[in-house]
């Protein structure tokens, strides 16, 4: 049996869809808490950066409006940034609306570019520029300007905020552990529900499959029942159409063989007959024309011999038609081969029978059979050969009977061999073919079976029958 059954495959269909699935449902999750983290680290700067304005006006209350140069607002901020930048833990640069540095802090960003001499972005327009982030390697850094009472530009903040990617907001983090227990959760019911359906799927399956090596020519054969309106039950009506056409072929093949057996049955009949017939009919005639008793007499002894020749094919193909019934008992059939042998002891027949032995027999028809095998056997050896019949009963040690006829006749012809027991066919010119037939009939009534193998240099037949119980014991 192959490996990947359906029940197998399709397992293994669901559970990679299933892990398709997951693993798509990652990824989204993943792009989404990404974009979640970054609009957090986004949202964290702008409440910062506002809190540092607010710092940052509260020290320049007094200042605003002045028209400051970058050292009159270094002395007023000048120790101011470092206060800011401790307080709220993130460095600060304050810039001149001309673009000139102020003051800076340095407490948590050790990269000097951060906070340069110039901002260039600022150094051509002191009109407001309003409030944009860029981002530089591991920082978000936020430019904003802080407006004087005439909207004009007083000052411009620069605050660096370092993004730590492994952070994840506690709402975030709840949220993930919930949803890896729901993914864990899901994985788990779709095995198993890939398991159960899968072994649905094969049980139905494998339920016709059952049914269908079950099916009999010969044979009542079962039809299935099925309620829903799917593949399998579309399967099974099939099976089922295809158990009714077959029934209907086996009738109807059944009929036509016995009508086919029994035509050639009445065509061999005729022919038969026919053949004794015709010089009946030219010894009548001739008994007309003849008045010489001796030669009528002659006539007449033909006549009854051609009758026992009609009466003889009659008994044949009645025995045939209609067996009589059998008489089974218990009977030494090595005794029974022996004397049945008896009238051919001078022909070149021997038999081998070192033992008894006993099975349920008809007595009559036991006799019937040697008979048959043993005039076959004597008439397939060609003329000037001297004949050479071996009859062997015996027991095989596994409770049968075997007895084996073997001859140095011709063999019977390849083409033959599937068409031996078949009523009315014979090898020979003469003959009716109904002796092996008869022999293969009578030998499965009594429960055994008929083989034979042959060559150029002979034929074997072999009879096996069950040994009676008690010889079995024995």
């Amino acid at each position: 049996m192959s490996f990947l059954t359906l029940r197998v495959r399709t397992f293994l269909f669901m559970m990679l869809i299933l892990v398709v699935a997951f693993v798509l449902t990652g990824i989204f999750s993943l792009y989404h808490f990404r974009a979640e983290n970054k609009n957090y680290h986004y949202e964290r700067l702008e409440r910062k950066e506002q809190a540092i304005i607010s710092h940052i006006d509260y020290f320049t209350g007094t200042a605003q409006g002045q028209s400051y140069t970058p050292w009159q607002w270094k002395g007023v901020l000048g120790g101011k940034v470092a206060e800011i930048s401790s307080i709220h833990k993130l460095d600060v640069g304050i810039y001149h609306p001309s673009g000139l540095l102020i003051a800076a802090s340095s407490l948590y960003s050790e990269d000097d570019s951060i906070f340069p001499r110039l901002l260039t972005d600022y150094a051509e327009s002191s009109k407001a520029q309003g409030r944009h982030v860029v981002t530089e390697g591991p920082f978000l850094i936020s430019t904003s300007e802080i407006l004087g009472r005439n909207n004009e530009v007083e000052l411009i903040i620069r605050v660096p905020y370092k993004v730590d990617e492994s952070s994840i907001p506690e709402e975030d983090v709840e949220f993930l552990q919930q949803l890896v227990l729901l993914y864990v959760f899901l994985f788990l019911f779709g095995i198993l529900f890939a398991f159960v359906l899968s072994n649905y799927i094969s049980k139905n399956m494998r339920l016709v499959i059952d049914q269908l090596k079950k099916v009999r020519i010969n044979g009542s054969n079962e039809k299935l029942t099925w309620k829903l309106n799917d593949e399998i039950g579309e399967l099974i009506q099939e099976y089922n159409v295809m158990v009714e056409k077959l029934e209907r072929t086996a009738v109807e093949l059944a009929q036509s063989e016995r009508e086919s057996a029994w035509k050639e049955m009445a065509q061999q009949v005729a022919h038969e007959i026919k053949n004794p017939l015709t010089p009946m009919k030219l010894t009548l005639q001739m008994m007309e024309r003849v008045n010489d008793p001796e030669e009528l007499q002659e006539m007449a002894s033909h006549l009854l011999e051609e009758v026992e020749t009609l009466t003889s094919i009659a008994e044949a193909f009645s025995r045939f038609a209609q067996m009589p019934g059998l008489v089974l008992e218990e009977a030494d059939i090595s005794y029974l081969t022996q004397r049945a042998l008896g009238l051919y002891a001078d022909r070149g027949v021997h038999i081998q029978a070192p033992e008894p032995v006993r099975v349920k027999v008809d007595k009559e028809q036991w006799s019937r059979i040697v008979h048959n095998l043993v005039k076959n056997a004597l008439q397939s050896i060609e003329v000037g050969r001297s004949p050479k019949v071996l009859v062997h009963v015996a027991k095989d040690g596994e409770g049968n009977a075997v007895v084996t006829v073997n001859d140095n006749g011709t063999g019977i012809p390849q083409p033959m061999h599937e068409r031996i027991f078949e009523p009315n066919f014979t090898t020979k010119s003469s003959g009716m073919g109904l002796g092996l037939a008869l022999v293969k009939n009578l030998i499965e009534n009594f429960g055994g079976t008929i083989s034979f193998e042959s060559s150029s240099s002979g034929t074997e037949f072999k009879l096996v029958l069950p040994l009676s119980n008690q010889q079995t014991q024995k």
